[in-house]
C-alpha cells in the first residue's frame, strides 16, 4: 500500500510542503482511491463487446486544404503572403 514517505515525496516532486494532517489525509485518501481501483479490476470485463461507433471518423468532414483568400488578419500582421507575429527573443 502507500506510505507516508511516499505522499510526502510526491508532494516534493510536486513542489508543495505537506503538514503532517495533511499527510494522513492524502494517505488516508490515496489508499482509499486504490482499494477502489482495485475493486474495479475484479470486474469481469471478458463478455463485454466495445462501443462501436456507428459513423466512421473519415466521414465527419473532408480533409481537404482550403485557399486562404481574404484578409482576415488585416494588413498589419500579414507580410509577403504569411502572417507575422511578434518578435521572439
Amino acid at each position: 500500500m502507500v506510505t507516508k514517505e511516499e505522499v510526502k515525496h510526491l508532494g516534493w516532486l510536486a513542489r508543495i510542503e505537506l503538514s503532517d494532517d495533511e499527510l494522513d489525509r492524502y494517505t488516508s485518501q490515496i489508499k482509499e482511491i486504490i482499494k477502489y481501483l482495485d475493486k474495479l479490476d475484479t470486474i469481469p470485463l471478458e463478455e463485454v463487446k466495445p462501443i462501436v461507433s456507428r459513423k466512421k471518423f473519415a466521414d465527419l468532414r473532408r480533409d481537404e486544404p482550403a485557399d486562404f483568400e481574404g484578409d482576415t488578419l488585416g494588413t498589419k500582421y500579414r507580410k509577403d503572403g504569411f502572417v507575422k507575429g511578434p518578435r521572439m527573443v
